[in-house]
């Protein structure tokens, strides 16, 4: 097997080289394009000219743990505080500390707006790094380039979190142009960017604790060590023994199981190792791996971040879904990439995976992607928190997937073929990002303009007008007699609330047992399930602002899994009736 350790020989024309330069230009134009234009208009002149609404409530969030306001990582906030003030809009002194003052100034509309920006420029950088990347990985093939930044480009689901002032395109960005850099050093045998690479490790882990990051420095071992690692043995053995780990790790962080109950998959493990062909160094190594792992998840913070907790300050926490967590996780990440990357570019992931298992050649190239591989068996199997923004760091890697089972097919050669391939993309990133320019709270404007004197509860992310006669609902007041909400005359719920009685991402789609929702209890879930059944005595259905989609895999997960949005959804206007 050739040694892909070796450093690439290959001579670049000075014109190629400015045509991929135009080429990664044109990329990312494409990407910065609707991504900037999204977050410059979302939840402006909602209450007039000059009026601003903030869209999503976590947006801010790394400005404030930058003023020492919030508990989060700072280093996105740092950027974006740097860029106010250079603007013109430095924060005011002596508000460091004081969590309401920091709240205000980084929810501000001067602040979100450049918040909002700078994700969407390094939103659009990410396209650059990921096409970058994928020179590096194919380099034969530059159409597996420019078809993965273009998929990426086209992504509603990375679009949608490209246009919100929060962390999560940034980190996608740093963790990608780490990626780059390493895949590019390793094919280049460049000892200078492996001495810097530690530069950009560091920015991948502090823009949003992304701790899978280290693993990227696996691919700088030698080939024949991981040869001797795996006993020579092939993909689908290889396959059968981390999947194996993978559940057993995954049954020792839930709740519904018991320790003792675990060790016929520890057999498994040991039986499905080629002992025969490994050293005894690598005997001992594996032999003893699940046992190292097992006293590293008895640590509270592993356990915080593999199981979560069993309550939370809204009723059940993350660890209360219990075995229902499988179903969940599973569905998820197949579910994520179909959102983010459409019906047809998913249709080619096989023929992707097997190209890249088959390029054994290229093998030190394609281990720079290690970081991402775990991070999916996390999502897969631990993950205790899985809103879709936490899966976006799979997306480029899925776009690289794609592309390459895309162009090792002869559908990747047909002009007519690949502009209907990305046709769909843009379609359903139009379906999907047209939520937050219709958001259904605009139509509450002149429904509180014509109901001036009453009375509202209004649940969670309804985001009234400001002014507005309006008190945060809690499901308490509907308990017993219904006293407290037949004070008012209307309740207003909004679907990203109310949706933690109902199946989504997560709750996943087994929702039968009241005890295994998250972010819920068993007498709210009760309580919004008979409110939109239309079955609770004391609310009759007035109102009703729907999001409406006309692309399959919306319209699909609309009907089983409610808004793909975090904080758009539909709203519910009930009449309190006694």
């Amino acid at each position: 097997m050739q040694d892909a350790s070796a450093p690439s020989r290959e001579v670049k024309r000075p014109g190629r080289a400015w045509r991929q330069l135009l080429i990664l230009a044109a990329l990312f134009l494409l990407a910065l394009l609707p991504r900037l234009y999204s977050a410059q208009t979302l939840g402006w002149g909602w209450d007039g000219p000059d009026s601003f609404n903030l869209v999503n409530f976590d947006e801010g969030g790394s400005c404030r743990a930058a003023l020492q306001g919030f508990p989060y990582s700072s280093f996105v906030g740092r950027q974006t505080i740097a860029i106010a003030s250079i603007l013109g809009m430095p924060p005011a002194e002596g508000i460091r500390g004081e969590r309401s003052q920091v709240k205000a100034w980084c929810h501000s509309a001067g602040h979100i707006m450049v918040a909002r920006s700078w994700s969407a420029v390094l939103g659009a950088l990410t396209v650059v790094a990921v096409s970058v990347l994928a020179l590096q990985l194919v380099p034969r093939r530059p159409a597996v380039a420019w078809s993965a930044g273009a998929l990426l480009a086209l992504s509603g689901m990375h679009i949608s979190h490209s246009h919100s002032g929060t962390v999560d395109a940034a980190s996608v960005f740093y963790i990608y142009l780490l990626l780059a850099v390493l895949a590019w050093s390793v094919r280049r045998g460049s000892l200078p960017g492996l001495l810097v690479s530690p530069v950009f490790m560091a920015a991948a882990i502090w823009a949003k604790y992304w701790v899978f990051a280290l693993l990227a420095w696996l691919a700088l071992l030698p080939v024949r060590l991981w040869e001797a690692a795996s006993g020579g043995c092939g993909v689908l053995r290889s396959s059968a023994v981390v999947l194996t780990l993978c559940v057993w790790l995954a049954s020792l962080s839930n709740v519904a199981y018991q320790p003792y109950g675990l060790l016929p998959l520890l057999l498994l493990y040991w039986l499905l190792l080629p002992w025969r062909s490994l050293s005894l160094q690598w005997r001992l190594v594996w032999l003893t791996l699940p046992l190292l792992l097992w006293l590293v998840f008895s640590v509270d913070l592993v356990q915080a971040y593999t199981m979560g907790a069993m309550e939370s300050p809204f009723g059940s926490g993350y660890a209360a879904i219990a075995e229902n967590k499988w179903v969940r996780n599973l569905v998820n990440l197949p579910l994520v990439l179909l959102l983010s990357l459409g019906l047809p570019a998913c249709l080619f992931l096989p023929a992707g995976i097997r190209g890249i298992v088959s390029d054994k050649a290229k093998l030190r190239s394609w281990l720079c992607l290690l970081p991402v591989l775990a991070f999916l068996l996390f999502m897969a199997f631990l993950a205790p928190v899985t809103y879709y923004r936490h899966y976006l760091p799979l997306i480029p890697a899925a776009a690289i997937v794609v592309a390459v089972g895309l162009h090792s097919s002869a559908w990747g050669h047909r002009p007519w073929f690949l502009l209907l391939f990305f046709t769909w993309p843009a379609l359903l990133a139009w379906d999907m990002v047209s939520d937050y320019h219709q958001d259904p709270r605009q139509a509450l404007r002149p429904w509180f303009s014509q109901h001036a004197d009453a009375k509202v509860f209004t649940s969670f992310y309804v985001n009234p007008p400001p002014g507005a006669q309006s008190i945060l609902f809690r499901p308490e007041f509907a308990s017993g007699d219904a006293a407290t909400l037949r004070r008012a005359d209307f309740l207003i719920l909004s679907e990203n609330w109310y949706d933690t009685a109902f199946a989504n991402e997560l709750n996943g789609p087994s929702v039968s047992n009241l005890e295994r929702l998250v972010k819920t209890k068993p007498e709210y879930a009760v309580f919004y399930r008979q409110a939109l059944a239309g079955e609770h005595p004391h609310l009759q259905l007035e109102q009703a602002w729907n999001l409406s989609h006309f692309m399959p895999e919306l319209l699909l997960h609309q009907r089983w899994y409610g808004s793909v949005q975090l904080f758009v959804g539909d709203l519910r206007v009930f009449r309190v009736v006694d």
